[in-house]
């Protein structure tokens, strides 16, 4: 559930809907808030101003009069039923004499019973609610009534002439208050509520467009220039962009095939000269004999034959690049496959003398095409028979990461590849200068790269150390190809689907050319 939650809170549409939900909630919030204020204190206020004027009118009664017509008109006023009045004053005989329709009340404050005058009403005038018990008659019961008042001294001079309390019951007001305030919170709660729904259900709806994208940019990534993006024709600003998406691969995949058929083309003009041009060479270097000049021509139908080697790297990077062979993937088991490389190696890498060792797990399954794994397996294992010092070591192993994925590497205890530039190296007819001596095209890695991608694993080069022949650990380079997790079974359903397209099964096999070396190790 918790993760659900930070799920959909990562998504910026809910984020976004969220705030506005929240902006409006506060709205709602301030608006009725402000109907309170006019209706509720308003009321209030127009009590406390009809108190301050009764008060006032008292006040002048007794300073024109005398305390008998003060108490008179507080008893009229009292039997008015309008107001609630108590006034304190001093007989002749200098005792407390209460007049009004309050003294006979039972009265409370803060759930006791208590004096209803507060303590600074005898200095001034002061504000008070209490609450005033009315018992209970023939047709009602007991009942509590709020009661908002006003007390303070009436002055003759300057001493106190009596004690007047002057009050009114605000009941209705405080429950329409309490109402209102209620509907306040019911309101902002159902706004808020309703706010997340809209939220969550808006954020749904634009997070299935925006994964179609997301999906469409990974199936074009992966070489898919056949896929759209979905539209509903509503003409809204996603159904525009999935449009123009829609237009643009359209564009770009008339490019590639024009590309490729610019391609296709030449290599089919270009390889039949070239193989030629190699043929006659090499017809003419044995018509010579061993002279000199079947020396030269010899070497020029080499350089033709390497020509024609990296012409078709470059047209198989390319078509690697766009995606074809996919619907070849199999799950495969590439224990076999790294088993004919390692019987296949290990009397070459004696011959170079170096020392050849492997590693390689059972029960590993990927969805591969077999002859592309072992081209790009053998391009690093040539790779390291290449650059490797005599006495040196390499390392072939097939075994899985903590994540589960199937890793396939090849270290060797070369001089390796500096940090900065094992990324660049992947790139193609990249060579760095201390490699520039040796043979190579600068193909090998890209190709590597190219087959990588095409099944999605990650093609890794790092510093690692492995242990020389003398016992000792070396560190050189270390090339990993890391391929993602695949369930037993997969792999044949998504064969099944692929059609009835075989696969490259045929052995990779080394050359003297170097046709898979990696060219760009730069030696220490």
């Amino acid at each position: 559930m918790l993760i659900a939650l930070k799920k959909l809170y990562r998504n910026t549409l809910f984020r976004l809907s969220l705030l506005g939900a929240i902006l409006f909630v506060v709205a709602l919030f301030i608006a009725l808030g402000n109907v309170y204020f006019l209706t509720i204190s308003s009321e209030i206020r127009r009590v406390d101003k009809t108190l301050e004027a009764e008060i006032a009118e008292f006040q002048t009664i007794l300073e024109e009069g005398n305390i008998l017509s003060l108490r008179q008109e507080v008893f009229l006023r009292s039997a008015s039923g309008d107001g609630l009045y108590v006034l304190i004053s001093k007989n002749p005989d200098g005792e407390d004499v209460a007049t009004g329709n309050l003294t006979v009340r039972v009265v409370k404050k803060e759930s006791s019973e208590e004096s209803i005058f507060p303590e600074a009403a005898t200095d001034s005038l002061t504000r008070t609610n209490f609450i005033l018990v009315e018992p209970a008659t023939d047709n009602r019961p007991e009942r509590e009534r709020r009661v908002r008042g006003l007390a303070g001294p009436l002055k003759l001079g300057d001493v106190n002439g009596a004690l007047v309390m002057v009050a009114r019951d605000v009941e209705p007001t405080m429950r329409t208050a309490e109402r209102v305030k209620s509907a306040i919170l019911t309101s902002s709660a159902i706004a808020l509520f309703l706010g997340l729904l809209s939220s969550w259900y808006v954020s749904r709806r634009f997070t299935r467009r925006v994964e179609a994208f997301n999906r469409l940019a990974t199936d074009v990534r992966a070489g898919h220039l056949d896929r759209r993006a979905p539209r509903n024709h509503s003409e809204d600003e996603m159904d525009l962009l999935a449009e123009h998406l829609n237009d643009m691969l359209d564009h770009i995949d008339r490019l590639m095939k024009a590309m490729r058929y610019a391609g296709d083309s030449i290599a089919h003009d270009l390889r039949s000269p070239l193989t030629r041009l190699r043929t006659r060479l090499e017809s003419a270097a044995a018509d010579m004999g061993d002279d000199k000049a079947g020396e030269v021509l010899f070497a020029a139908a080499d350089d033709a034959n390497q020509l024609l080697k990296t012409f078709d790297s470059v047209l198989r990077i390319a078509r690697l690049e766009a995606g074809e062979r996919r619907e070849l993937l199999k799950e495969i088991d590439p224990k076999t496959v790294l088993d004919d490389i390692a019987e296949l190696y290990e009397p070459a890498c004696e011959d170079q003398d170096l020392v050849f060792n492997y590693n390689i797990e059972d029960g590993h399954h990927i969805s591969a095409d077999r002859g592309l794994i072992s081209q790009a397996v053998s391009n690093l294992v040539e790779n390291a028979i290449k650059y490797t010092p005599k006495g040196g070591a390499i390392h072939l192993s097939l075994t899985r990461n903590s994540d589960g994925r199937t890793v396939i590497s090849v270290a060797d205890t070369g001089p390796g590849i500096p940090e900065d530039a094992r990324q660049r190296v992947k790139e193609r007819f990249v060579r760095l200068d201390a490699s520039r001596s040796l043979p190579g095209s600068g193909l090998g890695l890209a190709l590597v790269d190219a087959i990588a991608d095409l099944h999605r694993a990650k093609f890794a080069l790092d510093g690692g150390s492995i242990a020389r022949p003398d016992g000792e650990a070396a560190t050189g380079l270390t090339a990993s190809l890391s391929f993602p997790r695949v369930r037993a079974g997969q792999g044949k359903s998504a064969q099944g689907k692929s059609g009835q397209g075989k696969s490259n099964q045929g052995k990779s096999t080394p050359s003297k050319s170097g046709q898979g070396e990696a060219h760009a190790k730069q030696r220490a």
